[in-house]
């Protein structure tokens, strides 16, 4: 079974992660994570931490690091796999997540982002919301009390960032209603 878990920033996805692992750690149940290596310029290589504080060991993927192959070469198997900041994840990756769920038969919680800043599907997000078995969306709200379907893109002081790259990990981002992330601003946008 792979489930994806998405939502927008602030939302608690890598707390719900890290709570899920310490359940197993609590009743002895192995497991591994997996994040993208982009992801460390946020929380460090091979670590996943919540915004509250939380904090696991984990193993940082590059572009074309295998999960399967890692699972694979273990001695002692995990029963159970996590992954998050899963939009940062190539289509071949999530693949490999779907070859560990399906031949391995060891269930994988993947977490992650939908859209980035400008509105635009990641690949990971893409491929995962295709193939998980189940998805499941994390409501957060949005600083009006709103329901946030989108991350914007913010500078120190609040304001919106319009400037970098898709892929870039960090807690400069805030979840915003689709109405206040206006789409059409990004859709008529020329890069």
């Amino acid at each position: 079974m792979l489930k994806f878990t998405y939502s927008t920033v602030n939302a608690g996805k890598s707390a719900n992660l890290l709570m899920r692992a310490y359940s197993c750690s609590e009743y002895k149940i192995p497991f591994q994570i997996f994040v993208p290596e982009v992801a460390s310029a946020r929380d460090g290589i091979n670590k996943v931490i919540s915004r509250v504080g939380f904090t696991q060991e984990a193993i940082s993927l590059s572009d074309t690091d295998s999960a399967f192959e890692f699972i694979s070469q273990m001695k002692d198997k995990p029963q159970v796999v996590f992954v998050d900041e899963a939009q940062f994840l190539t289509k071949e990756q999530v693949l490999h997540f779907t070859e560990i769920a399906d031949k391995m038969n060891i269930p994988v919680y993947a977490y992650g982002l939908r859209t980035d800043f400008q509105g635009n599907p990641f690949e990971g997000s893409s491929y995962m919301m295709a193939w998980a078995d189940k998805i499941e969306e994390i409501a957060t709200f949005s600083p009006n009390g709103n329901k946030a379907t989108h991350n914007q893109k913010v500078h120190p002081d609040g304001s919106r960032n319009e400037n970098g790259g898709a892929v870039e990990a960090g807690f400069h981002y805030a979840p915003v209603t689709r109405s206040e992330f206006d789409l059409r601003t990004h859709w008529v946008r020329k890069d």
